[in-house]
């Protein structure tokens, strides 16, 4: 009997063990390793395939950029944050959660750093275990507005890519720009098919003959989906989104007017308006792409081929932009969010939701 009642004690504290979230065991994985290991040879490669490139050049692009322009690019960067947690506040009301706006930009904030740290998107599921952490009831149907935000960026990014290459091309689109333009299309497409259509979708997926470790996840996802979106809401966040996403073209422009290659009028070797946008854009599909934590070595190599290839920028002025693009907008992410996450009460379940 008192080994019955002594063993009870030992299984709660490893249910609580496994429930909790760390980072450490996190990256003691193998799947974690393996990604490790790949970014490393990615970064490899990159970092071979810039050895062919003047790389003085591109450090005295860089050190010569103009400041005020490099901190507008920063202050821009920053801004993402408030408006993405304000966005995903009103996300949550659709599962009757109501959270602050600190809260809610705050937990974001820590699930970003975390995408930074690990691969896979971790920092998705980490800012739905930080609801659960801190008190809230029906964290597990807020996944689905996780879920719900990241199509509705990538239907947002589609869409505004496919117009901006249009603008930028003036209608008459390069083969490489085509295949962009349409991969941009096909992801919109099947995001706001998703959104629109989260019930279908799930009929659909139950007559599809799939094996049950592929199909219950799936039917979760979606499930999730349906409790997290709702067509109304999708109108009503739809400012925060365009807001977003001008914010992070504005980061791009304003390093790239720092470094002196933006103008409002397009010209050789330099970018404007569209252009800028479409770049934004084609990194941000990348970086969706869960190869390596934050798109890192991926994110770069495609900027600078599309500022090259359909741009026609010199290759040490697409790299000095896409080296410091990154640096200004992954750079004040992964400073600030350290320091966020060593100090936040949410971290540690302390936190206060309302």
């Amino acid at each position: 009997m008192s080994r019955v009642l002594s063993g009870a004690p030992r299984r709660k504290k490893q249910r609580a063990r496994q429930s909790e979230f760390s980072l450490r065991d996190r990256l003691a994985r193998p799947s974690t390793l393996v990604v490790v290991g790949l970014t490393v040879v990615v970064l490899a490669c990159v970092g071979r395939a810039a050895l062919t490139f003047d790389l003085v050049a591109v450090r005295a692009s860089i050190t010569t950029a103009n400041s005020p322009l490099l901190l507008c690019a920063l202050v821009a960067s920053v801004a993402t944050y408030p408006l993405r947690g304000a966005r995903w506040r009103r996300l949550l009301t659709t599962t009757n959660l109501s959270i602050s706006l600190r809260a809610a930009i705050e937990i974001l904030t820590l699930s970003f750093w975390v995408n930074i740290v690990l691969p896979a998107k971790v920092g998705d599921l980490y800012r739905a275990w930080l609801l659960r952490k801190n008190g809230a009831p029906n964290a597990s149907s807020a996944v689905g507005t996780i879920v719900a935000e990241r199509l509705i960026d990538l239907a947002t990014v589609g869409l505004l890519g496919a117009g901006a290459a249009l603008v930028a091309f003036g209608g008459r689109l390069p083969g490489p720009a085509v295949a962009l333009v349409a991969a941009a299309a096909a992801v919109a497409v099947v995001a706001i098919g998703l959104l629109s259509a989260a019930r279908f979708a799930t009929k659909f997926v139950q007559l599809l003959p799939l094996p049950v470790r592929v199909l219950d996840p799936l039917l979760g996802a979606l499930s999730a989906l349906r409790a997290g979106s709702g067509a109304r809401i999708l109108v009503v966040i739809a400012p925060y989104t365009l807001a977003i996403w001008l914010a992070e073209a504005l980061r791009f422009g304003a390093v790239a007017a720092a470094l002196g290659l933006f103008t409002v009028v397009p010209s050789a070797g330099a970018i404007g308006i569209s252009a800028t946008i479409f770049t934004v854009l084609v990194a941000a599909l990348l970086t969706a792409i869960p190869l390596t934590p934050a798109g890192i070595g991926l994110v770069e190599a495609g900027s600078v081929g599309v500022l090259v290839g359909l741009f026609g920028m010199r290759a040490e002025d697409a790299i000095a932009l896409a080296l410091l693009d990154r640096v200004i907008n992954i750079g004040i992410l992964l400073f600030g969010g350290g320091l966020l996450f060593a100090r936040s009460p949410y971290r540690r379940g302390a936190g206060v939701l309302r």
